[in-house]
């Protein structure tokens, strides 16, 4: 069957399927059994939660079992009444809900009068006492008060046990999950971006309209389809008008400097903002109270001039003339270089000036400046510094919803979010390129509708879309970064690709000794613009023993960009190659390699996404439940609005093209060199090229057991997750035949063919006589899928919950990708071994097998706000080992075998994931003033000075990630594609000792004399994670202050710092053992430094002011 009858038939299938569509809902259930004082079932009781900010009431009636669940309630305190006739009224108040909370109130009613009221006081239960599920919830309150600095989502996931986020990343790891395993949402909505299911940051950036985030971390039911699962829940309005006004300051003088830098951050920086929400009452028209409700916040980031601080790494001054008299290798031993010329040495290792190539010359003037740190003569990293001054980068941010009852039966909210931001920052390390403009636009929204036909079968739908466009360098009258073609006019360049265009760009340029080279964000028109539109429906249904849910999700993802390779207008690299030092192959402007690219074209590919899902929460006993569930998954593959999509097919040895594609294909694509076929004449599909996994379903199951009442509960899960979104960058997008692109081109050694001005080899007038060849893949190519178990006894105590829980989350069938094209390893050179395709450079093959096991312990200790004291703490122990190594860059999350014939070799722990972390966060509101435990009638000046007072804090301890050294060098094994000589190639050495012997300096963190290049015919024998980096270990803390103005208005003062006890953390070392840097550490942060990370870095406090009312 074709793809798209396959579509019709599920699209009629959805349409029919009236009242059982997906939705990731964010509503909340109470559930429990009605018994009397005997423990006999009660059926027939009302049971009525009433929703204490709103008073909106939702009712349910205990069945046969004397069970009973109320669904569809918002977050937030409740009070819980039951009625049955000849038994006294019994209400429970306090029941506090988050997002998708089911909380268990048992009913025990006393014969007696109806209208006698027997009320308890916080009857729920604290732990998790129905599903397998494991999850964690922050409120506003916490997301408030807790000391990040950073009124961010991402400055608070860390905190949750189990979660790690990765350094200079949002990406973020549940328990082992891989990026492409998770899910993000507001109110219900994904805002993953749809493509490789990263999260569109920045509507997650500010948290005054937050009411609360919700992480689930292990074993979800069939309603989610993501191992990982976030969900943020927007504030409302209620019956009473509330609001806040606020402003978050920071100043040089609140921060310390660096550990790596001279001087400290510069700049004053202001977070105001302010929120308002009620109900909607217009004078003399319209009362809401009751049934319409409000709510809006604004926030926004404001500051002085901001200086960035460049440390770049740049030729001492006798190299810039010509002078490597000094020159001496990282042992010491002098260095003679050899003039390429001729094959004999440089007399006195000197350069003569009139060999100093004049596009060298120029380059190094313009854009390489004398070092001014340290011995200006000698190399060493970091030898030039500069504070640079540019404007504050301004964020906005806005959230606006509506919510409204009709009836006890019909409920509707929608909500609006719109943000922009903008980021100049100075590109490439250097003062002399220019500042990098951005800016970015994001928004989101949801809607939902919810009917209730009797109080056991209840129903939703919803709405909502995500938009993300970040447009970069896109415009040439914005910014000061280099114009490409004026600048290969001013440098003479030769040999690029014909019919530049006249945009933001740079010749590419990277030194092997660890130099700082050239480089600058490529030009982005739509900018990697992402749309996300989404439409839920779900269905519950309460009968006798049985919880039944019922559901669906029809996802369109669109995905739009227009940018240029960063080697349209040059790309090259230099080693030692030629002279024996990486600088003077520079002078004499004799690249090692070189590649250019052809200008690109625009995309535009969409796709479509079907879930349906079915669970069953099964009461066997009523200390008993049983969680069953499954999950079928059809996410279509992507499709290319002008068929720009090209694969490689092994088996015929052609590039493949849609049908109708033929006409687009370059005028310059060289004949006779590969094959074009049109998709349905050799088997592939007519218009996405690859085949439809349509057998994904995803069984789930579950139980919580509660043997002795409900402060114990013994739960277990197990699950199967596939994938969120499907493969994209195995697949050709706008790539060759339509715009052209060639292999790296390898300067020989012997009579080198580019030499600047000339920046790749002369090809003729007919255009390229070979061109890079489409990734290929495996025609029945599956979605990877993760299995996840979990066993967890939790108890309840003092208002606290206990919880020890071991996770395991297994990857099956991940990606993984090889040279096809690849002959076999050992001491021949690679161009006179034979190959599968002798006339091809690499064949990118993508298929599966690739996979990884994480095993975790954790333990946990939290508490809601009682008494004046929350806190939460944990350890975990992790280790997850992989073959399955995701790069944390979009192009190349495929993980990459070195030697394409032995993939075991691979196998190692996880870089990411700590063997060790215990992080704790905790408020206390110390109880001294008026209504707390000391001095509760103090007088009001007395109250002043004693009452309202706050502290909070947050400590992290980590172990250190699994590093692994890799060495570069002149190809051993003759794998890597070239045109004459080894390629140079970056792969593992040989290990000779244990590298982790110390010093354990940021001076020297590991022994890189421990390695040494591979031998030739054979690849280095060091494994993967040998090395340990640093670990982390940081302190936050806060103060704060209450001023109360009556009894419903309060100014807050507060004062939090991050790391304040300045202790420096480590960001890892660099680990290629070619470089003079390896093992060295040259900035701080801590290796979590990230967007979803610790704040490491040196201490800083901020001040804030706080109007609430």
């Amino acid at each position: 069957m074709s793809q798209t009858r396959f579509l019709f038939c599920f699209t009629v299938l959805l349409l029919g399927f009236v009242r059982t569509s997906y939705s990731q809902t964010t509503f909340a259930s109470i559930t429990g059994t009605v018994t009397d004082a005997t423990g006999a079932i009660v059926p027939g009781a009302t049971i009525t939660a009433t929703h204490g900010e709103t008073n909106i009431k939702t009712s349910a009636t205990s069945n046969e079992e004397g069970n009973y669940t109320i669904a569809q309630l918002k977050e937030g305190n409740y009070t819980v009444r039951t009625e049955a006739k000849g038994f006294k009224s019994f209400v429970v108040e306090n029941v506090r809900l988050v997002a998708r909370d089911l909380r268990r109130v048992d009913v025990k009613l006393e014969v007696g009068n109806v209208a006698t009221v027997v009320v308890v006081s916080g009857g729920a239960t604290l732990i998790e006492t129905e599903t397998a599920r494991i999850s964690n919830t922050k409120d506003s309150l916490v997301l408030n008060t807790i000391p990040t600095n950073s009124r961010s989502l991402w400055a608070v996931l860390n905190l949750s046990p189990g979660l790690q986020g990765q350094a200079g990343s949002s990406v973020t790891r549940f328990a082992g999950s891989r990026v492409n395993e998770n899910n993000w949402s507001i109110d219900g909505t994904t805002f993953s971006d749809g493509v490789d299911n990263t999260q569109t940051g920045p509507l997650a950036n500010y948290i005054e309209s937050f009411q609360e985030v919700k992480i689930d971390l292990s074993n979800n039911s069939a309603e989610f389809g993501a191992v990982g699962q976030v969900t943020v829940v927007s504030k409302s309005g209620t019956n009473q008008l509330h609001g806040s006004v606020f402003d978050y300051y920071s100043t040089p003088g609140f921060r310390a400097r660096s550990f790596f830098s001279s001087a400290r951050q510069t700049g004053i920086q202001h977070f105001p903002g302010g929120a308002i929400g009620g109900p909607v009452w217009i004078p003399k028209i319209y009362n809401g109270r009751n049934k319409t409700f409000f709510f809006f916040s604004y926030e926004t980031s404001r500051g002085s001039s901001v200086q960035d601080r460049l440390n770049p790494t740049v030729a001492p001054g006798p190299w810039r003339t010509g002078n490597f008299s000094g020159l001496t290798d990282s042992n010491g031993n002098p260095v003679t270089l050899v003039d390429p010329s001729n094959g004999q040495p440089f007399p006195g290792n000197i350069i003569p000036a009139d060999r100093i190539n004049p596009v060298s010359q120029k380059i190094q003037d313009k854009f390489f400046p004398m070092p001014n740190f340290g011995d200006p003569n000698t190399f060493h990293t970091q030898n030039y510094r500069e504070l640079k001054i540019r404007p504050w980068d301004p964020s906005t941010y806005w959230t606006t919803r509506i919510d409204h009852k009709y009836s006890d039966k019909d409920q509707i909210f929608g909500r609006y979010t719109w943000v922009r931001g903008y980021n100049r920052v100075w590109e490439g390390n250097l003062p002399t390129i220019g500042q990098r403009w951005q800016q970015r636009d994001d928004r989101a929204a949801t809607a939902s509708y919810t009917h209730s036909f009797r109080p056991n079968l209840l129903n939703e739908v919803r709405w909502g879309f995500g938009l993300n466009n970040n447009p970069i360098n896109f415009d040439l009258n914005r910014g000061s970064t280099q114009h490409g073609l004026q600048l290969v006019q001013d440098l003479g360049l030769v040999g690029l690709a014909p019919d530049l265009p006249d945009i933001n760009g740079i010749l590419n340029l990277r030194f092997s000794n660890g130099m700082t080279g050239l480089t600058q964000f490529p030009w982005t028109k739509k900018g990697y613009r992402t749309h996300t539109e989404e439409f839920q429906e779900q269905v519950s249904w309460f009968k006798g023993r049985h919880s039944l849910k019922f559901g669906g999700k029809l996802l369109r993802s669109e995905y739009d960009d227009f940018n240029a390779s960063r080697s349209l207008f040059g790309n090259v690299s230099f080693s030692n190659k030629f002279t024996g030092n990486p600088y003077a192959d520079f002078l004499l402007g004799i690249p090692t390699t070189a590649a250019r690219a052809f200008p690109p074209v625009e995309l535009d590919r969409n796709r479509w996404a079907y879930d349906f899902f079915a669970l069953d929460d099964f009461k066997i006993s009523p200390r008993l439940t049983l969680n069953l569930g499954v999950r079928y998954e059809l996410h279509l593959n992507w499709r290319e609005n002008h068929d720009l999509l090209s694969l490689f097919d092994v088996q015929s040895g052609n590039i493949v093209i849609p049908d109708d594609a033929m006409s687009k294909v370059s005028p310059i694509f060289p004949k006779n060199y590969v094959g074009i076929a049109q998709a349905s004449s050799v088997g592939f599909d007519p218009k996405t090229l690859v085949h439809l996994d349509k057998n994904n379903i995803a069984p789930r199951i579950g139980l919580a057991y509660r043997p002795w009442g409900n402060n114990t509960v013994f739960r277990a899960g197990w699950g199967m997750f596939y994938n969120v979104v499907p493969f994209v960058y195995s697949l050709g997008f706008g790539d060759v035949p339509y715009v052209l692109s060639e292999p790296a081109y390898t300067n020989p050694l012997d009579n080198p063919q580019v030499i600047f001005p000339r920046v790749f080899p002369e090809t003729g007038t007919g255009g390229p006589s070979t061109v890079s060849i489409p990734a290929a893949q495996n025609p029945n190519l599956k979605t990877p899928y993760s299995f996840q178990y979990n066993f967890t006894i939790e108890r309840q105590q003092w208002n606290t919950g206990f919880r020890l829980s071991y996770i395991g989350t297994a990857m099956r069938q991940g990606a993984w990708q090889y040279n096809y094209n690849s002959p076999v390893p050992n001491d021949q050179p690679f161009i006179s071994k034979p190959r599968p395709f002798n006339n091809l450079p690499e064949v990118w093959y993508v298929t599966n097998g690739a996979g990884h096991q994480y095993n975790g312990l954790t333990v946990e200790a939290l508490r809601h706000l009682s008494g004046g004291l929350y806190f939460q703490s944990s350890w975990t122990w992790a280790r997850d080992r992989y073959d399955l190594d995701y790069n944390w860059d979009f192009d190349t999350w495929q993980f990459i075998s070195e030697n394409p014939f032995d993939r075991k070799r691979e196998v190692g722990p996880a870089q990411e994931i700590p063997t060790h972390r215990f992080t704790t966060n905790f408020i206390y509101q110390l109880p001294f003033g008026k209504g707390r435990h000391f001095a509760p009638n103090v007088a009001r000046l007395g109250n002043l000075l004693i009452g309202g007072w706050e502290i909070s804090g947050i400590y992290t301890a980590q172990t250190g990630m699994f590093l692994t050294p890799f060495w570069t060098g002149p190809d051993p094994v003759g794998i890597a594609y070239t045109t004459s000589d080894p390629a140079e190639v970056t792969i593992r050495p040989d290990v000779l000792k244990n590298p982790n012997t110390g010093p354990h300096t940021h001076d020297l963190w590991f022994d890189p004399n421990s390695f040494t290049p591979p031998a030739a015919g054979r690849f280095g024998t060091s494994g993967k994670g040998v090395i340990k980096g640093p670990g982390v270990n940081v302190w936050s803390a806060g103060l704060h202050k209450d001023f109360m103005f009556g009894e419903r208005a309060k100014l807050r003062w507060e004062m939090t710092a991050n790391n304040i006890m300045n202790h420096p953390n480590w960001q890892n070392p660099s680990t290629n053992i070619t470089d003079s840097s390896a093992g060295v550490i040259t900035s701080d942060g801590g290796v979590t430094n990230g967007s979803v990370g610790d704040r490491a870095g040196a201490r800083a406090f901020r001040m804030g002011l706080r109007l609430q009312f």
